[in-house]
């Protein structure tokens, strides 16, 4: 898709926040996105899929596994509940539980009544439900730009039971500047030199508070290391972590706004990267 066909007004690109907040949002942020969203052609990218995958998807799969163990120990739904938090995967990770009781909270708006039925929708979401409610109403083909591995449509696995007759599912492992994957990345930043020098040069204004502007001095210090010339420090968390939010920015056509909880990153970046100011909202 030529992003230059688009124009002001056509269109919103979806970031991740916002592709998760109208699947497990509240009823008033679902309500606010689809205002937002309503005669709009909706734009996303592989890369936020790919996020999506990684965030929401994967600690669906910790539930379902979780709920799994729990009912093998003939345990009811609440014991299952209070094992959650005290998953090695969620223990001391208040960011990670959060999605995870947004995923379990999402089986409620049907009522179910046993923990087996709270395990086959889990399965459900994990093989079909999710990826069809993040595609809902998006264009089709979604955006291709970084080419990062990590966006590729690899198949979830599926873990065959030790014991009991249930299965367990994972997604593949994550990208990591060891293992260099036969990737985009390299050319998506040789192509965007300029814009990699505009956020290694960003200014953040004095107002910013400390934890933001921590956050923003790291993009400024990803940018820089890539326009080093350091090959493998383009990979890993470099990619999908300290530089996704800039990837993203660069992945939407410069006509169209982005939709995104996250003001504190996509507010500076699109201001330093000459992007429309994006469309921010409180989850």
């Amino acid at each position: 898709m030529d992003s230059a066909t688009w124009e002001a007004g056509e269109g919103v690109f979806l970031e991740t926040t916002a592709a998760a907040e109208r699947v497990f949002g509240l009823p008033e942020t679902i309500e606010f996105i689809d205002g937002i969203c309503q005669d709009k052609t909706l734009l996303s990218s592989t890369y936020v899929w790919g996020e999506f995958r990684r965030t929401f998807l994967y600690d669906t799969i910790i539930c379902h596994t979780v709920f799994v163990n729990s009912l093998e120990r003939q345990e009811d739904f609440a014991t299952a509940l209070k094992r959650l938090p005290r998953f090695e995967k969620f223990l001391y990770k208040p960011r990670k539980l959060r999605r995870a009781l947004d995923v379990i909270a999402r089986l409620h708006e049907t009522p179910f009544e046993s923990l087996k039925e709270a395990i086959q929708r889990l399965e459900n979401d994990i093989r079909y439900t999710l990826k069809q409610l993040f595609f809902r109403g998006l264009q089709s083909p979604l955006l291709k730009g970084a080419g990062c591995r990590m966006t590729a449509e690899s198949p979830i696995e599926t873990v065959p039971p030790a014991s009991g007759s249930y299965s367990t599912f994972k997604l593949p492992s994550k990208c990591t500047q060891k293992e260099r994957p036969a990737c985009g990345i390299i050319s998506f930043w040789k192509e965007r030199m300029e814009d990699l020098e505009a956020v290694a040069n960003m200014k953040i204004p004095s107002s910013t508070k400390k934890n933001i502007r921590t956050e923003l001095e790291e993009f400024r210090k990803a940018a820089q290391v890539i326009l080093e010339g350091k090959p493998i420090e383009v990979y890993g968390k470099r990619c999908y972590a300290k530089m996704a939010d800039t990837i993203i920015c660069l992945e939407c056509p410069p006509g169209v706004p982005i939709l995104s909880s996250n003001q504190n990153h996509y507010r500076p970046l699109c201001q330093t990267l000459r992007r429309l100011d994006p469309i921010c909202f409180r989850p």
